[in-house]
């Protein structure tokens, strides 16, 4: 685990890869935001007089570490994006790790001395310059690592978005969720991409259960759930690594400096989480409910005249 800092002595830049799209299969949330289906993605919906992801890319952009921004998912005709702005033409609904290998792809195409993918989210308009810095200032301190996540202290987003129904891994030093930026190193991606649907698939079973539930209790759950406990068993039955780390975790014993550890060795990469103190860095928008959540924020915050 390191901790976000805000060293700027030599700033490198980067290019950034955002992530739009990816809403065929949440319609249901678009059908309540945009009942007359005029905008092709939810992170062109209109926030405050601007599109949602605007204020991402308002923010990005004043980071004196981000070089250039590539969006993939929307085309061009979408929206006036501003000439400075690439976009990586691609199917809005295409799945996260098939653009990300697109992205990889085209980008390094353009920058042959490219180590880490930098990659955002399209739909966190709350994220701010500060907490973008703060991010690519432990990827400039942590340039072994292979993968660099960012982890958003929950009593933070508990207190700055109450209800925010985020995923909290309930770690025993540190509660956080996942953060809107990640980094990649490149060489990783198509390791990375092979694992990520298992992971994703995975994932979507264990949303069934609460981040508290006890052992005793997910093995009840799954002692009525045969065809989820085969799938469960075959899964991890090839990553044993995966088995401790879920079994630490649910028994409450899982710290995060040891998920670092038992991820890495699962993967055969470099994990590291670094924390970003900022409700706004973890909070984007994967519920109808959360755009008024974001809209009354970003009047607590970016609309605040201090």
């Amino acid at each position: 685990m390191i901790q976000g800092g805000n060293r700027m002595a030599k700033t490198s830049s980067y290019p950034v890869l955002v992530l739009c799209g990816r809403d065929r299969g949440r319609r249901g949330m678009l059908d309540q935001l945009d009942p007359d289906n005029i905008y092709p993605s939810k992170v062109l919906l209109p926030m405050h007089g601007k599109p949602l992801l605007e204020w991402q890319i308002e923010a990005l952009q004043a980071s004196p570490y981000v070089r250039k921004l590539y969006l993939i998912g929307l085309q061009e005709d979408d929206y006036p994006f501003s000439p400075d702005i690439q976009i990586i033409p691609f199917e809005t609904a295409s799945s996260i790790q098939d653009k990300i290998l697109a992205g990889w792809n085209a980008i390094s195409g353009l920058d042959d001395d490219l180590e880490h993918l930098v990659i955002s989210t399209a739909d966190a308009p709350a994220i701010t310059t500060s907490s973008i810095n703060q991010f690519f200032s432990a990827l400039e301190q942590n340039q072994d690592a292979d993968i660099l996540l960012a982890g958003v202290p929950e009593y933070i987003t508990d207190r700055e978005i109450p209800d925010h129904k985020r995923f909290i891994a309930k770690f025993t030093d540190k509660p956080v969720h996942i953060g809107e930026m990640g980094a990649l190193r490149g060489q990783s991606i198509p390791i990375l991409v092979n694992e990520i649907e298992s992971l994703t698939n995975w994932a979507r079973q264990l949303k069934r259960l609460d981040g508290n539930v006890k052992t005793s209790s997910v093995l009840s759950f799954l002692a009525f759930n045969p065809s989820l406990t085969l799938k469960i068993f075959q899964y991890f039955s090839r990553r044993p690594e995966l088995i401790r780390l879920m079994y630490k975790y649910y028994s409450g014993s899982l710290s995060l400096p040891e998920f670092e550890r038992i991820f890495s060795s699962y993967l055969g990469l470099e994990l590291r989480v670094t924390i970003i103190p900022d409700a706004g860095f973890g909070m984007d928008m994967d519920l109808a409910e959360d755009y008024q959540k974001l809209s009354d924020y970003l009047t607590r915050t970016k609309l605040t005249v201090v």
